[in-house]
């Protein structure tokens, strides 16, 4: 395993924090690091979608109603069961982002939510 060595600063500033929070400075890096990670997930998916979005003419002539798999902005699977598909990107590709969609007829979902407090309907 590799040390990881703080610059000065960082490190001053993170044990000024831990001692306010009361965690230790192991605990909020690792906290950053998780947070980074997920970060970069949550940046990889949204190239994905983008990527399903820019080749939906394709897919919808292709797989109209099948679910497709979407990795680094290519098409790498699909199938026309969703859990079959999921099942077999998870066994590949592990935790690693990978966009899952059912192609539609529009490239952009359209999601409708009812509010409890007003029952209004918003798109």
């Amino acid at each position: 395993m590799e040390t990881i060595i703080l610059q000065t600063d960082l490190y001053e500033e993170l044990a000024k924090n831990a001692s306010q929070v009361t965690k230790t400075i192991n605990d909020l890096v690792n906290e950053a690091v998780a947070y980074y990670l997920r970060e970069q997930q949550r940046l990889k998916l949204n190239r994905e979608i983008l990527a399903y979005e820019q080749h939906h003419p394709e897919l919808k002539q292709n797989y109209l109603g099948q679910w497709v798999a979407m990795h680094e902005q290519k098409l790498i699977d699909h199938d026309h069961d969703g859990l079959a598909l999921y099942r077999r990107i998870r066994a590949k590709y592990g935790h690693i982002s990978v966009l899952i969609r059912q192609v539609a007829e529009q490239p952009i979902e359209e999601v409708w939510q009812r509010t409890v407090s007003t029952g209004k309907v918003y798109q």
